[in-house]
């Protein structure tokens, strides 16, 4: 073999070989570190007016942008996560009376129902012991109910070193993107074997498609967590600022989203008997909750990202599962990269008039 087709095959496995070590070193505090770098990005703008009102001293610009930042952002997020875990234990405490009674009251209201009785009474004769087995059903599940509730507790309880030290890193390197954010640019770009044009548009898609995240998902995400954390206070359902924060988390999953939280609560309330409410909660779930990303999520994404929903929903979902909750940002990046490196490919090899449409 060529030696210096040797040296180069090992020179680039041991950068390789680095490569994966630092990510593994880094991968633990992925998520403050991509949320820092979002953040900085975002803010980079009022960052650059601040440091000129300050004559251009970085240090202090930075400083002050990185109070700013922690006091506005991360101190209601800290706020919400003690509200939620407050939340999750009173929850765990009403599981935990419905799993323990002896009247199964659940049981009593499914058989009076008017929708469900009919049905019951013909299923009766051919499911011998059904009853039985329903009273079963409703045990386990409230059981397991309760059991996931108290391993959320407790997952908080035992997770607050590691919460507390996941934000002392996003402050800091929050302070370092600010002021740095512009050198280590420069020098990242500078290694890309791409002429200044392409470099460039590069930047504005990592740019466009972070946008697109923050407000379009993100928001739409958001605002139909408070939608449903209305909906499920107007009803008189427990801890409904929790399932307002489950519920802005699954709407990022297509199709179902939020009808995974909303849909059993109102089944609940309907086995209670509670059938006005159960019935509101449906039909503000499906129009208030499940429709209306529909009408806010348009406003946000289109012409920002220019890209489908399906790639951003892709790159959102495949980025969770590969980077896990700073996915949500990565995933969509990857993707819009690729796609404006597929081009360049495609206009250099393939120069003319559909080498430069739109994809």
């Amino acid at each position: 073999m060529d030696r210096k087709l040797l040296f180069t095959l090992l020179v680039f496995s041991f950068t390789l070989f680095i490569i994966y070590q630092v990510y593994s070193i880094i991968s633990p505090f992925l998520a403050p570190l991509v949320l820092a770098g979002v953040i900085g990005i975002s803010a980079f703008p009022l960052y650059t007016r601040v440091r000129d009102r300050l004559r251009g001293r970085d240090n202090a610009a930075a400083g002050f942008m990185t109070v700013v930042v922690a006091v506005v952002c991360v101190g209601p997020v800290v706020g919400l996560a003690f509200l939620l875990s407050q939340e999750a234990a009173r929850l765990y405490a009403h599981l935990e009376i419905l799993a323990a009674g002896d009247n199964y009251h659940l049981l009593e209201n499914v058989k009076r129902h008017a929708f469900v009785a009919p049905w019951l009474d013909r299923l009766t004769p051919l499911l011998g012991g059904l009853q039985i087995d329903l009273k079963g059903t409703i045990v386990t599940l409230l059981k397991g109910a309760t059991s996931l509730v108290a391993s959320y507790s407790g997952g908080i309880a035992r997770n607050v070193f590691g919460f507390l030290l996941k934000l002392i890193i996003l402050v800091i390197a929050l302070f370092f993107v600010f002021r740095d954010g512009d050198h280590f640019q420069r020098q990242f770009w500078s290694a890309v074997p791409l002429d200044v044009s392409r470099k460039e548009l590069m930047i504005a898609t990592v740019k466009r498609v972070l946008s697109a995240v923050i407000y379009g998902i993100f928001l739409t995400c958001i605002v139909q967590g408070i939608m449903g954390g209305i909906g499920f206070w107007i009803a008189g359902l427990p801890a409904p600022l929790l399932f307002g924060a489950v519920m802005a988390v699954c709407a990022l999953i297509p199709i179902v989203g939020t009808a995974l939280v909303w849909a059993p609560g109102a089944i609940y309330l309907l086995l209670q008997g509670k059938t006005v409410m159960g019935v509101f909660l449906l039909i503000w779930g499906a129009v208030a909750v499940g429709s209306i990303d529909n009408v806010i999520r348009p406003f946000f994404i289109s012409g920002k990202a220019r890209l489908s929903v399906l790639v951003i929903a892709v790159g959102i979902l495949g980025g969770v599962v590969s980077f896990g909750f700073s996915g949500v940002l990565i995933g969509p990046v990857i993707l819009a990269l690729f796609i404006e490196l597929f081009k360049v490919y495609r206009a250099e090899m393939f120069p003319g008039p559909g080498g430069h449409r739109e994809m």
